[in-house]
This record gives structure tokens, C-alpha cells and sequence, in this order.
């Protein structure tokens, strides 16, 4: 329709002004758009490793294994979340002929000024992984680095519409097969059913740690993850962005309460001096549970999901693989930024935290 043709248009100019990139596929997830970025990379390339963090959401690992993708998971750096650009480095100096792309996601919000040398790698694509964060005005051009770029209107990102992916890109044969991808797709709801089985086996494999299969795979991922783009949401995404400085501010501003007035307790925050819009605020403790349980006591959410996903993945069994990622997992806590957490609620936990 003409109407839903005029918003794509402004919201295009939009994020060409933030991304330096002039074509925006849509899909109805980020999840969806991952897909067909891995079914276009098998299309259009022999090779079959993707270098992803081992700290990451579980969802692009299984799509990508789906797929018959070789993964290659990496170590995170501790002080950011951010995968460590010397060892992807190592990787591809051992491995370039068979590296199909770097898969980049930024979880926490930040910047890695090392990250922009992975663009010396001409032949091997990158994939900037943004649906936890959000591209802002101060961005400057080698901030965004991606050949493709991924950005999330999904449940409990920065702008919760609980539906709408976008890819943001320069490359005319990717949005050309991304439209005919998404037209392709009949599901518009995410399944019960599919949803279900995901929980089951997120539990096997993730918490109890049981063996990972394809079958088990299969039986949930296209059900959850193929969801075709509803043209109705496009208002409400241009109408976000329009509120993307005021929500840079102000997630900024509670994110530096939070970081102010925690001052008894021992903390090593995963944030790093640049950032893009942080997500949560999120920080590494001893005996996170005591905390978690305190805080939740009172009435109050608290995070403490970023598995190890290279363990469930990857047959790698020594422990000095992953060791940022394992600390992450143990250690870690995510404190809310959203509009349920003004200044006076979040005094009241950093209270609540300097008093034990």
C-alpha cells in the first residue's frame, strides 16, 4: 500500500543518516533476518565457518547450525562483552579460506575501537549484530562497520514493539533476496507450540547441559523464528525513532544512577567509555544469587541470563577457552533501564544493595 510505502521511505532516510547504509530489509523478527542472512551467505559463498562470541543469545547459534554452518565460537573481553578482536584475528590467520563471515554482537551497548580492524579483512563478511542496543546520532562513521547491520523491534529491546526486525546494508543482491525471503515467509505469530519446545530444550541443553541435537533443533526454530513483517508496525517504528535522542538520554542518565550510587559493594561493570544506547546495566559480583534474591524480595527484576553458549555448541572441553564467558555466566547481573525503572526505584535498589 501506498501509506506503508511513504513510512518505509521515512523511516529509510532516517537510519541512513545513523548507519551510513541506504537499504533497510524488514522481517518480523531479528531472529527472521538472521535466517535469511544465513541462507544468503550459503548461497552466495562455498565457505562454512562463522566466527561468533561465546557470549551471546542462543538464537543465531542455533540458526546458523541449522543451517549447516560451522561455528567458531570466541572469548569475549571481561571489561566490555565485545568479541576479543585479537583472538577473531588469530582465528582467521589459521582459518581465512573457510570463513564465510564474523558474526558481531554488541549485547551491552559498547564500542571497541579494536573492532574496526576487522574491516582489513576484505573477502570475509561481517555481520553487526545491534538488536540489544540501538544506532544513535553520536555514531560516527567507523562505529558502524558492518557490511550487514542488524536492528531489533522485538520484546524488551530498547524500542519494545514485541515485533519487527530491520537490516541495514549497501549490498543490492542481499536487499533484493531479502524481500523475496520475507514475502516467502506464512507464519505471523510466533508458535505456542514451537515456543514450548524451545523452553524445553533450552533447559536440557543450556541449563542441564545435556547433549545438543539437530532433531531437537528442528523441532521448535521455524516455528519461533520465520515470522513474516507486519506493514502495520511501521508507524510505530518511525514514531521510535523520532524519540531516539530522548532515549539515548535518558537510558544514559539511569544507567550513570546506578552507577553512582552503588558504592559499597564490588563491582566490575561491563561498559565501556563510547557506547550506543546501553540496554541494561550490567555488572559482574560474587554470590550473585544473594543479590538477585535481594532484589527480587522487594519487588524488583534483575537479570542474570548471558550463558556460555560455546559450551553447548562447541566440543571444545578445555577450560581456558572461554574463560571471560564462563565468568560472565557465573558473575553476571543486568539492572533494567526501561521506563518501570525512573530514578527513584533505582535509588531505592543501590539502597537497598549498600546496605547489605
Amino acid at each position: 500500500m501506498y501509506k506503508y510505502k511513504i513510512l518505509k521511505n521515512k523511516i529509510e532516510k532516517k537510519l541512513n543518516l545513523l548507519s551510513y547504509r541506504r537499504k533497510s530489509n524488514y522481517f518480523g523478527r531479528a531472529n527472521s533476518a538472521i535466517w535469511c542472512i544465513g541462507e544468503f551467505l550459503k548461497k552466495n559463498s562455498t565457505k562454512r565457518i562463522i566466527i561468533l562470541p561465546s557470549t551471546m543469545c542462543v538464537s543465531p547459534a542455533i540458526i546458523f547450525k541449522l543451517l549447516g554452518f560451522k561455528l567458531e565460537f570466541v572469548d569475549v573481553n571481561k571489561s566490555n562483552g565485545l568479541l576479543n578482536v585479537k583472538k577473531v584475528i588469530k582465528t582467521i590467520n589459521e582459518k581465512n579460506n573457510e570463513i564465510a563471515c564474523i558474526f558481531y554482537v554488541n549485547l551491552f551497548g559498547n564500542k571497541d575501537l579494536e573492532a574496526r580492524k576487522l574491516k582489513n579483512f576484505k573477502k570475509i563478511f561481517i555481520i553487526q549484530d545491534l538488536a540489544q542496543t540501538f544506532l544513535n546520532k553520536e555514531n560516527i562513521k567507523s562505529d558502524v562497520f558492518g557490511d550487514l547491520i542488524i536492528l531489533s523491534f522485538g520484546y524488551s529491546k530498547i524500542f519494545d514493539l514485541d515485533h519487527g526486525g530491520i537490516v541495514l546494508s549497501n549490498n543490492d543482491k542481499f536487499y533484493n533476496y531479502g524481500l523475496k525471503f520475507d514475502e516467502k515467509i506464512k507464519n505471523t505469530n510466533v508458535s505456542n507450540i514451537g515456543k514450548k519446545k524451545y523452553l524445553r530444550w533450552y533447559d536440557d541443553v543450556i541449563i542441564k547441559k545435556k547433549k545438543n541435537s539437530l532433531k531437537n533443533l528442528r523441532s521448535f526454530a521455524s516455528k519461533i523464528y520465520l515470522i513474516k513483517f507486519n506493514n502495520k508496525k511501521l508507524t510505530q517504528i518511525n514514531n521510535s525513532l523520532n524519540l531516539l535522542s530522548k532515549e539515548f538520554k535518558r537510558r544514559n542518565s539511569l544507567f550513570k544512577v546506578y552507577k553512582k550510587k552503588i558504592t559499597k559493594l564490588k563491582l566490575n561493570i561491563i561498559h565501556s567509555k563510547d557506547t550506543f544506547i546501553p540496554w541494561r546495566f550490567s555488572f559482574l559480583i560474587n554470590n550473585k544469587d544473594f543479590y538477585l534474591k535481594l532484589i527480587r524480595k522487594k519487588g524488583n527484576d534483575a537479570s542474570s541470563y548471558y550463558p556460555n553458549i560455546g559450551r553447548a555448541f562447541s566440543n571444545k572441553k578445555n577450560k581456558n577457552s572461554y574463560v571471560n564467558s564462563d565468568l560472565i555466566q557465573e558473575k553476571v547481573i543486568n539492572f533494567w533501564l526501561t521506563k518501570e525503572y525512573n530514578r527513584n526505584r533505582i535509588n531505592k535498589i543501590c539502597s537497598l544493595l549498600n546496605d547489605k
